[in-house]
């Protein structure tokens, strides 16, 4: 079943723009492997939701979609070393860490 991630008003409205543009640039849909975490003290535990994790298969197109969302949005220009998107995990845990911030923005 695919979900309509723009219609989850539990993310932020940046997480949600940023999800749907995603899925339109590449063409790819994605299976959410986490999102919400009660008591988490990061992004997954905010209210709205600032965090989303995708199951990725392949490594190489995990990498390619991350460079894709990291060349297009600034998760928080005060903190350079902070990024929307980071591949993560081993094995069958390997997934995509979509993130956002109040001040992320397109590049």
């Amino acid at each position: 079943m695919r979900t309509d991630v723009a219609q989850l008003n539990y993310l932020h409205k940046t997480l949600r723009e940023l999800l749907v543009w995603l899925e339109r640039t590449t063409g790819l849909e994605f299976t959410e492997t986490s999102s919400w975490r009660p008591h988490d003290d990061g992004v997954h535990g905010t209210s709205p939701v600032r965090g989303y994790d995708v199951r990725m298969r392949s490594e190489t197109i995990g990498q390619a979609v991350a460079d894709h969302i990291n060349d297009a949005r600034e998760y928080d220009p005060g903190r350079p070393d902070l990024a929307c998107a980071v591949l993560h995990g081993e094995a069958s845990n390997v997934h995509l860490h979509i993130q956002v911030h109040g001040n992320t923005r397109r590049l």
